[in-house]
Parts: structure tokens; C-alpha cells; sequence
């Protein structure tokens, strides 16, 4: 594996064909002082009291009531952001499908268009989902064998106390929750990197093998038991790229920010000081927006010219860019 010629290539790509940018950005949609306080509010009288920072308040709270018709704006406001968040949820399956789809075009054919790689993931929808559904599964099951043991350790440590009365039966259920959740957690991060990994092949067989979804999972865990090692250099590429990028992007924001949280000690909040940071997020936001496209693009790239290589899907070389 030529790595460095998978990555320039990937690169290459992702600058040349900036329409996959917005595929990039659909696809990484589907990814996201006082003092101490006490209030005891009585029903009776609708008086409240409590302690802050040492001293006592309390008064008498408003008689009010919400009206229904701010209950069904309420529930109609969850209801658009449910939709919202399906439809989300869908361009981004689809949009994951056209990038593959587009750097395959771009391979073969020497060019893409957006609405040419969108088709295909449009096409590949319900496939693309299947895997996803299988993908989710391992972590499905593991959830509920974890919720019926805490069910049974604490029920079974409660009904202990409550027959010996020793609380102490209930801290050792507790307790070896606790012991186990450190386990469960890292075998959790080690089993969602290999499915993760997994899903990332299968979704490239399904778009360039045209597999279904039950095959192109088969198909993503024999290219990764068979390219183990590429897989892992590339893992271990990802992450150095990430951190320099991290390290960057930190540096950038502090020095924007220095100026701001210097002033804000000296300066009462106003106008002059909300809106320049008001455009500052708005900025900060579009900014961010356009380099996760741009990342999302270079490593579904990445990962489609290596699946290409690993299969021995590469064709005689398109046309230069």
C-alpha cells in the first residue's frame, strides 16, 4: 500500500471537486459564579425560602399558570425538531453514499457532479441504512445486557437490605456496578472502532460493489481482517492529522479570543462589546462548517481510494486534474 499516493490523491480530489464539499458538510450533519444555592419551595401559601451565599431569601411566588396554547406550541415545536432531526439524519445516510460515489466517478470517469453522486446515494439509501442498522446492533445488545444486570445486582442488593436491614448489601451491588463500568466502557470504545471500521467498508462495497447490506457487512469485515494492518496505519495517520489540526485550531481561537476576555474584566457588557463577538460566533460557526466539510470529504476519500486499492478495484489511471 503506496500510502503516501492514497493520501496526496485523496487530497487532490478533495481540492479539485469542491462541489463534494457540500456532501462533506450533509454527511458530518449526521454525526452532535456565586455561591452555593439552596431553595425548599413550600406548596402551601406559595411561599419560598432558601440560602445563598450564606444569607437567607425568600418571598412570594406568582400565582400563575401556563396556558394550553403554550403546551401545543411546545409540543409542536418538539414535533418540527423531530422531523428536522430525521431529515437530517436521511441527507446525511445519502450524502455519505454520494461522496463514495463521487471520488469513484472521479477515479473511473474523470469528473463527478453533484448531482451525479447524489443519485447514487440515493439509490444506495436503503442499503446504506441496513448497514448502519447491523452496525448498531452489537451496541444495542450490550446496553440491554448491562440494564438487566444493574436491574438485577441493585434489585436483588435492595431486597438484601431490606430483609437483613444492612445497607451494606446495596453498596456491594453499587459497587460492583461500578467496578464493571470501567471494562465495559473500554471494551465499548474497542468494539465501536472496529464496527465503526467495518461500517466504513461495507458502506464502499455496498456503493462500489453493489452488494446488499447483509453481503457488504460480510464484505467490510473480510477487507478489514485482510488489510488489518493498512487499516491501522491509517487510523494512526487520522489521528496525528487531527491533533496537529486540533492544535492549530486551538491556537487560532485563542489568539481571536485573547483580546475579548482581556477587555471583559475592564468593560461593563454593552453593544460595542456583544456585537463584534455575536459576528465573531457567526464567523467562528461558518468557519468550522466549512473545514469539517473539507475534512469529512478528505477522509471519505481516503478511505474509498484505499478500499479500491485493498480489493484490487483500481483501474488504468484518469485522466490528471
Amino acid at each position: 500500500m503506496d500510502y503516501g499516493n492514497v493520501l496526496s490523491r485523496a487530497w487532490e480530489i478533495t481540492w479539485r471537486w469542491k462541489i463534494l464539499w457540500l456532501l462533506g458538510f450533509l454527511a458530518a450533519l449526521g454525526r452532535g459564579g456565586g455561591g452555593r444555592m439552596e431553595i425548599n419551595i413550600s406548596t402551601s401559601g406559595g411561599e419560598w425560602s432558601g440560602e445563598w451565599g450564606g444569607g437567607q431569601i425568600g418571598g412570594q411566588l406568582p400565582g400563575f399558570q401556563i396556558p394550553s396554547e403554550v403546551w401545543a406550541g411546545l409540543a409542536a415545536l418538539a414535533c418540527l425538531g423531530m422531523i428536522i432531526g430525521l431529515i437530517i439524519w436521511v441527507v446525511s445516510i445519502i450524502a455519505r453514499g454520494g461522496l463514495i460515489a463521487g471520488v469513484q466517478q472521479v477515479e473511473d470517469e474523470g469528473t463527478t457532479t453533484f448531482g451525479q453522486a447524489w443519485s447514487v446515494g440515493v439509490s444506495r439509501f436503503w442499503t446504506l441504512f441496513g448497514i448502519g442498522f447491523l452496525s448498531a446492533i452489537p451496541f444495542l445488545l450490550l446496553g440491554l445486557a448491562a440494564a438487566i444486570y444493574i436491574a438485577l445486582t441493585w434489585t436483588s442488593g435492595i431486597g438484601l437490605a431490606l430483609q437483613t436491614g444492612d445497607p451494606t448489601a446495596l453498596f456491594s451491588a453499587i459497587g460492583s456496578t461500578f467496578c464493571c463500568f470501567f471494562p465495559l466502557c473500554c471494551g465499548m470504545i474497542f468494539l465501536g472502532a472496529v464496527v465503526g471500521q467495518i461500517r466504513v467498508y461495507a458502506e464502499r462495497a455496498a456503493v462500489l460493489e453493489g452488494l446488499g447490506w447483509i453481503d457488504a457487512f460480510k464484505r467490510g469485515w473480510q477487507v478489514l481482517r485482510e488489510n488489518l494492518g493498512p487499516t491501522v496505519v491509517f487510523w494512526l495517520i487520522f489521528i496525528v492529522v487531527g491533533f496537529v489540526l486540533a492544535l492549530i485550531v486551538g491556537a487560532v481561537v485563542g489568539v481571536l479570543i485573547a483580546p475579548v476576555i482581556a477587555l471583559v474584566p475592564r468593560t461593563e457588557p454593552n453593544a460595542w462589546l456583544f456585537v463584534p463577538t455575536f459576528c465573531g460566533g457567526i464567523l467562528a460557526v461558518i468557519v468550522f462548517a466549512l473545514l469539517g466539510a473539507v475534512i469529512e470529504t478528505f477522509v471519505s476519500a481516503t478511505w474509498t481510494l484505499a478500499y479500491r486499492r485493498m480489493t484490487g478495484q483500481t483501474l488504468p489511471a484518469a485522466p490528471r486534474l
